[in-house]
């Protein structure tokens, strides 16, 4: 008789063996956070903070002189990133591009608010935690008779959209300038762009409320109370 082979010709031990081993193998745990005190927090930017917005594609920035933000966390440890806190308020303020004046139009507030959601710390021991605030949708105005709305791909099903976001504990800092790509022209005037001073946007575009790049520093604005993050 001719002996079968495959699972049924391992031998138990083995099988038992590779079981046990699977079973010892631990689960990945999810990033927790820690928030004190939590609660309101608003913030003003940053002394030494360059704050704009950046259409990605024309490599435009429209510089403002201002940023006010404000917002809220929740208290605890061994919380969840995924909500962890929200934004009430977006304002540019003073806003300009090749002489232009552009008026930036967030619509966050605290009957519309755009969540918070936290991924990580990085670099490990930095204090910076970075994610996203999610519904988030604006329009830019310049003096020239350009409207542009922005929010979501609309190929994506449009909406709002989302924008990166980091805080640093250390200094109590909240910028916009961590990696994101969650916010694109949906329509544009033709004002926007016909090759007058102004603002160059046209649809489909990519827009990033950092300005300048990924440094904390850039469009950044800070909060009080202070608010100590750490993971776990």
């Amino acid at each position: 008789m001719k002996h079968r082979t495959g699972l049924l010709a391992t031998p138990a031990f083995v099988v038992a063996a590779a079981a046990a081993t699977l079973l010892a193998v631990p689960a990945l745990a999810a990033t927790t956070f820690t928030v004190s005190p939590g609660g309101a927090w608003s913030g003003t930017r940053a002394a030494d903070s360059s704050v704009g917005i950046r259409d990605a594609v024309s490599n435009q920035v429209t510089l403002c002189s201002g940023l006010a933000v404000a917002g809220g966390f929740k208290s605890g440890s061994g919380l969840s990133g995924t909500g962890i806190g929200a934004l009430t308020s977006i304002a540019f303020t003073g806003c300009k591009v090749e002489g232009v004046a552009v008026t930036v139009t967030v619509h966050t507030s605290a009957a519309n608010p755009a969540p918070i959601n936290l991924t990580q710390e990085f670099p490990a021991g930095s204090t910076v935690f970075t994610g996203q605030a999610t519904n988030i949708s604006l329009t830019l105005d310049d003096a020239r008779g350009c409207h542009a709305v922005v929010g979501a791909k609309i190929l994506s099903g449009g909406g709002p959209g989302f924008t990166g976001l980091a805080y640093r504990s250390s200094d109590h800092r909240l910028s916009f300038a961590a990696g994101g790509k969650g916010l694109f022209v949906q329509s544009a005037t033709a004002q926007c762009d016909n090759g007058a001073a102004g603002l160059d946007v046209k649809q489909f575009d990519r827009i990033s409320l950092g300005g300048f790049g990924d440094s904390i520093v850039d469009s950044s604005a800070i909060i009080s109370p202070a608010q100590r993050i750490s993971s776990p």
